[in-house]
């Protein structure tokens, strides 16, 4: 006699601008083939240690790395191109995985990321963090797409 047990199916929005472009997802994905957002702690600390850097936030999903940094001196502005490849250096030495690295300054990106980064080690990843995250990601960077 056949099983009449109900069957649970998961559908899950990847946006396509976040799937790899060889459409072969990572590790970032957990056994129910969801998208993860992970802290990314000794990346964050090796870009600490620079000169320029007061304090940074690395979250990593899909092979990229969003970084937010704090200048030192409470100094405003863009990060510079430089400065960029020295905190990409950082991120990539720490996960050899990492294709992409985003960095920015703004001081709402900033918030955000940490604001990101405790719920994320909280484990508080649903009621939409993902999406918040994403659409955060958009904004700040609307040319990398």
């Amino acid at each position: 006699m056949a099983d009449k047990s109900p069957s649970t199916y998961f559908f899950v929005f990847i946006p396509f601008s976040l799937l790899q472009p060889d459409r072969v997802q990572n590790n970032n994905v957990d056994n129910n083939n969801q998208t993860q957002l992970e802290v990314a702690d000794k990346a964050a600390d090796r870009i600490s240690k620079l000169n320029e850097i007061d304090t940074a936030n690395v979250i990593v999903t899909n092979r990229n790395a969003y970084v937010a940094v704090v200048l030192k001196n409470g100094e405003n502005g863009e990060v510079t191109d430089p400065l960029k490849k020295k905190i990409s250096d950082q991120v990539k030495a720490t996960d050899k995985d990492i294709r992409n690295v985003y960095v920015s300054s703004d001081p709402d990106f900033v918030n955000r990321m940490e604001d990101y980064g405790n719920r994320i080690n909280e484990d508080a990843t649903r009621n939409g963090l993902f999406e918040d995250f994403t659409e955060t990601v958009r904004r700040v960077f609307p040319n990398n797409r």
